[in-house]
């Protein structure tokens, strides 16, 4: 940073510096940068060693953040011998690491170290960084006369990469004079290379007892009949570890083949399996308590195997959502022999997985998984009724629409939260078989759901009424337009609004009569439906009605009135329209905070139009409406506007300092660089200084 302290400024820092308050501390390590680099640095260098994490962090920072990293390299170089402070040592790592490159050439020269414990830390701070320029050195330290050491430079290779490295990585593997710790770290560093290697090539890894499972796990990346003839036998194996090494190898070939190949290799794996049934045991098993890599592999291999034993448990599995998806495509696969197992078993599922059941038959087409699904809408499981009728509707079950507008009829009974989310996804259901949708039903069927509907009008609770209008208005059948009609005159405020929506729908870009009377509906909601609703007309009449709600008693409709003449103006392009609409904008801006809100909005999206008008907003109280301002200065502001916005770098709302020093940064004012500096000496927001940081070394370079 190019500013300097005086003497005063001088002495506070070094006092806060070992202040017993950890946050007296971070500060003076951020202002640290002050001093002169040599005074600086070893200051720094020591509050890496602070108790406090948050000091260390802020330390690490501001080290890796000097653009002379010869001083600072050298000094972290001495901090990796720190035997007494562990946090200074890790610290040195991560500032090492984050200093990147440019410490690359310092930290070879470290290498030769007679000390094995910075040597092993300046190799993990290599591997860190990444850079292949430390690749030759660290493969002449696979000779290095320390196991942990050689281990170390193992895994950075695997890191660094590089031919030269997979061929080192490939001699150290295979070297049985070397110990295992290393032989080990050299295996794991070529399957994190992904190196293409053939059984021949890993011969004696393969025939020993220890490193066999990382060997196999090597496997599957090049065509090779030895290698996926080791990974079949394998699967026989008594030892858990070298069983999945396999799995996750041929699995891997697998991906890699296609067409009769593939065939071929998957009736293999069957085969193979069949004939261990210790394999398929094993990996039920393991589906309840290995990690989560392991269980998802396992899930695809009794996916492929085949095992009817294995459906229920993979069934289970799904349960977690981590799993659930590949379980769930695995038990697809499965087709049939899914089905009948779940069927034979859902008297002994619980709840859960019987709702998952229903996802997975909602895949399916089986007669068995028909007839469950059609059972299931009347469980006493909400849960599973939910996932039923989704179900339903995904496999286009038109004999089906009955039973769920009974159900709909039902739901009046049901908890309230449970109700709600029952009915809307009968709703989604009915909207799939009767709607025009590949998977929908004739003009038959849309026209049966439609009859069932509205015969269910009279004496139906809000929640299916709402539904009535929800499934017209998404169907959009012009021959519905008198129930929607009909609908508009509910005693429910939400049905009319679900009834002015299907209408807009049902007659789009219009400002039909019917409509025009919502807007005078005493419920705000439907007058904010029918406001959304003129938004999208390319009538020019509409701006007048659009106008009158601008005036509307209810904050939210004025509201609402404002975005859909934004929307209107888009529609209907001109400068006589854009002229009405900056009209409104005007007003707006006065208005309170959800009006101005949709009004800043609303100019936001207009581009660089009006965006001199936002600048009276800029002192109100209202945060939420100085953050967008200040967003849309960001996007469309001029150089004026920028420099607009320096004051609210101290502005009192954390909210407000912190985008307005963003969008400073991002739009290059290098005016804001001092009042940015004088609010970093008082700053206490972390969130805010992080940003401020930030901003600091942009708009410095």
């Amino acid at each position: 940073m190019n500013y300097e302290f005086d003497d005063r400024d001088r002495a506070s820092v070094l006092q806060d510096l070992v202040s017993t308050d950890e946050e007296v501390r971070r500060l003076a390590v951020e202002r640290a940068a002050a001093l002169p680099m040599g005074e600086a640095i070893p200051h720094l260098v020591e509050r890496i060693g602070d108790a406090s994490w948050r000091v260390r962090k802020a330390a690490v920072e501001r080290l890796a953040g000097f653009a002379d990293v010869g001083p600072v390299v050298g000094a972290l170089a001495v901090a990796l011998a720190d035997g007494e402070n562990t946090g200074r040592r890790n610290a040195a790592v991560e500032a090492l690491v984050e200093i990147g490159a440019r410490a690359v050439s310092q930290l070879i020269a470290a290498t030769r170290t007679p000390d094995a414990d910075v040597r092993k830390l300046v190799v993990d701070a290599l591997a860190g960084i990444g850079d292949v320029r430390s690749a030759p050195a660290l493969i002449e330290m696979l000779e290095d006369s320390d196991a942990n050491v050689r281990a170390a430079v193992a895994d950075a290779l695997g890191v660094i990469g590089g031919e030269a490295a997979m061929q080192a990585l490939e001699r150290v593997a295979v070297c049985e004079e070397e110990e295992q710790l290393v032989r080990f770290s050299a295996l794991h560093a070529m399957a994190a290379l992904e190196a293409p290697v053939q059984a021949a090539d890993i011969a004696s890894v393969l025939s020993d007892r220890v490193l066999r499972p990382a060997g196999l796990a090597l496997l599957g990346r090049v065509d090779d009949d030895a290698a996926t003839a080791e990974l079949l036998k394998a699967l026989g194996s008594h030892a858990r570890s070298v069983r999945e090494a396999a799995i996750g190898s041929l699995l891997r070939t697998l991906a890699r083949l296609d067409g009769e190949r593939a065939e071929r290799l998957a009736a293999d794996i069957r085969e193979a399996a069949a004939a261990s049934p210790l394999v398929v045991g094993s990996a039920i098993e393991r589906l309840s308590d290995a990690n989560l890599a392991t269980r998802l592999m396992l899930v695809q291999f009794l996916g492929l195997a085949q095992a009817a034993d294995s459906v229920v448990p993979m069934l289970l599995a799904a349960q977690d959502e981590a799993l659930s998806q590949i379980a769930l495509a695995n038990l697809e696969g499965l087709g049939d022999l899914a089905e009948r197992a779940i069927d034979s078993a859902w008297s002994e599922l619980d709840p859960k997985a019987r709702r998952d059941a229903c996802v997975l038959f909602g895949r399916l087409r089986g007669s068995a998984s028909a007839a469950r699904l059609i059972a299931a809408l009347d469980d006493p499981t909400p849960e599973i009724r939910s996932a039923a009728a989704c179900s339903v509707g995904q496999r286009g079950m038109s004999d089906a629409v009955p039973l769920l507008v009974h159900r709909l009829e039902s739901t009046a009974q049901d908890d309230e939260f449970e109700r709600e989310e029952e009915t809307a996804l009968l709703t989604e259901a009915l909207i799939a078989l009767a709607g025009p949708s590949p998977s929908s039903g004739t003009g038959d069927v849309t026209t049966h759901t439609i009859e069932l509907l509205t015969s269910s009008l009279e004496g139906a609770g809000e929640e299916v009424r709402l539904s009535i209008a929800t499934v017209i208005g998404r169907i959009g059948r012009h021959d519905d337009a008198g129930v929607v009609e009909l609908l508009l005159k509910d005693p429910s405020p939400m049905v009319r609004r679900a009834a002015v929506e299907a209408l807009a729908r049902l007659e789009p870009g219009t400002a039909a009569e019917s409509l025009r009377l919502a807007l005078a509906d005493e419920a705000s909601v439907v007058r904010i439906a029918a406001a959304a609703a003129l938004g999208a007309s390319e009538n020019r009449d509409v701006i007048d009605v659009l106008r009158c709600l601008a005036d509307d008693e209810d904050p939210d409709v004025r509201a609402a009135a404002i975005g859909a003449a934004g929307r209107w103006s888009a529609a209907c392009p001109g400068e006589e329209q854009q002229s009405l609409v900056l009209g409104l904008i005007d007003a707006a801006l006065a208005d309170e905070a959800v009006v101005a809100l949709a009004a800043l909005e609303t100019l936001r999206a207009m581009g660089g139009v009006g965006i001199d008008r936002i600048v009276r907003v800029m002192d109100r109280p209202e945060p939420e409406l100085i953050q967008e301002v200040v967003r849309c200065i960001g996007e469309n502001g001029d150089a004026a506007a920028l420099e607009a916005l320096l004051p609210l770098v101290s502005h009192r709302d954390w909210t407000v300092r912190a985008e307005a020093i963003q969008v400073l940064a991002e739009r290059g004012v290098s005016k804001a660089v001092p009042p940015i500096l004088r609010r970093l000496e008082t700053e206490q927001d972390d969130f805010v200084r992080d940003a401020i940081l930030r901003a600091l070394d942009r708009l410095e370079g």
